[in-house]
Order: structure tokens, then sequence, then C-alpha cells
């Protein structure tokens, strides 16, 4: 990708398609990945750890909402442990960007899916909320929510949300998260 200089890899890309592609899913499928590389996709948590695991990655993450404002953030690191620690975050500090820091809070946190809930809530995020992500108690942002359609007043939390850029009652129209190595310059 050629955003910011080059060398990106995308791992997660949303979009609004029809058919849209449904993000609501099993840990299975997250594990192995799923989507089409042209359109909307996750990459795949075995994948991911594996790629984050052979070098030190910074992560961008860009948005677009509804009304074509483009926001993004970056980080200076981005790296998830293995299945046996359930996909464990590990992101660095909030570097830069017009979005605002909404990923920090998941820090430290295990990947949550419909069918395995290792967030901090008492009850499943996942399920509660439609997606998949690494939940805390709940979340500040959820890329991977039910696809909404931008603003939902009466249902609070739920969508495609990076809550410093739009709030809780608003679901983004396209993301795309992406990594590169630190030592890259463009």
């Amino acid at each position: 990708m050629n955003t910011d200089g080059g060398g990106w890899t995308v791992f997660q890309k949303r979009g609004d398609y029809i058919p849209q592609e449904d993000f609501y899913r099993t840990w299975l499928e997250y594990k192995r990945g799923f989507g089409d590389l042209h359109r909307q996709f996750w990459l795949g948590n075995d994948r991911l750890w594996i790629l984050t695991n052979q070098d030190s990655y910074q992560l961008r993450v860009d948005l677009e909402d509804f009304d074509a404002q483009k926001r993004f953030a970056e980080y200076s690191s981005f790296r998830i442990s293995n299945e046996a620690d359930k996909y464990r975050l590990m992101v660095g500090s909030y570097l830069k960007g017009d979005a605002g820091d909404s990923f920090s809070y998941h820090n430290n946190m295990q990947f949550s899916t419909k069918d395995q809930d290792n967030d901090a809530n008492p009850g499943s995020c996942a399920q509660l909320y439609n997606g998949a992500w690494w939940y805390n108690a709940c979340h500040w942002s959820d890329l991977n929510g039910g696809y909404l359609r931008g603003n939902h007043p009466t249902i609070y939390g739920a969508g495609v949300n990076w809550i410093a850029f739009r709030g809780y009652y608003y679901s983004l129209k396209t993301t795309e998260m992406k990594i590169r190595p630190v030592w890259f310059k463009p």
C-alpha cells in the first residue's frame, strides 16, 4: 500500500459493498481468515501472529465516514501472541493522527469472537456488539463490529466504531488496519 510512503501490509479491510462481508464469525474463521482481498477481509490471526513475530511493526488505522471525512491513527508497535494465549494484543504508544486514540484501551487484551469470550466484561462483548475484537470491557474501537452504515442513535456501541472519531452511535464506512516494519524508510 502506498499510504504514507508505502510498505504496508493490510490485515483488515471494511467497506460499503453489496453484498456486505459478515464479520460476526467464529474463532476458527478468525484464526484462518476470510473475505476477498480486493474488497473486505480479515487476514487471519494465525497469519498475523506469524507475521508480527518475525519483525517489529508499527500500526496504521485508516478510517472514513459516510460524509467522506478521512482520519488515521498510527501506533509505535503492533504484535499479537499465539493461539494458546488467545492472540493477545500488544500495541505501543499512539504516535500521530487525526482520528484520536481509540486502540490503546485494548492493549494486552485477548481476542474474542461470538463462540469464544476472552474479554474483561461479565458478559460477551462479541455477542453484545455482533463482532470480534480485542475487547476489554467492552470497547473504545470495534472495527469488526456489525456494519450499520452511519448514524444509529438508538443502539449504543453497535457498528464499526472508533470512539475518538465518531463516537458510539456511528458506524464507519471504510476501515483499513495495516502494519509495516518499524525500520522502513519511505
